[in-house]
């Protein structure tokens, strides 16, 4: 396993070990956590972008209002 060091602001530190407690995990665990979740998200994102690039046609805003909200 790698160790990663990171400086942050006193204020800051004492926000994240407050959610830490309340969480009832480590300041190190509730900070993994919350990177993992920001990859996996951003990975999700970047997949989406793709297959929507690759495979799929763009459709116009005005033309997917009137699908979804037919007057």
């Amino acid at each position: 396993m790698t160790t990663t060091t990171i400086r942050i602001p006193e204020e800051d530190y004492k926000k994240v070990k407050s959610l830490a407690a309340f969480e009832g995990v480590s300041v190190s665990e509730f900070m993994r956590n919350a990177i993992m979740e920001q990859v996996e998200d951003t990975l999700d994102y970047e997949a989406g972008i793709n297959i929507l690039n690759e495979k799929n046609e763009r459709v116009a805003r005005e033309d997917v209002l009137k699908e979804v909200f037919p007057d």
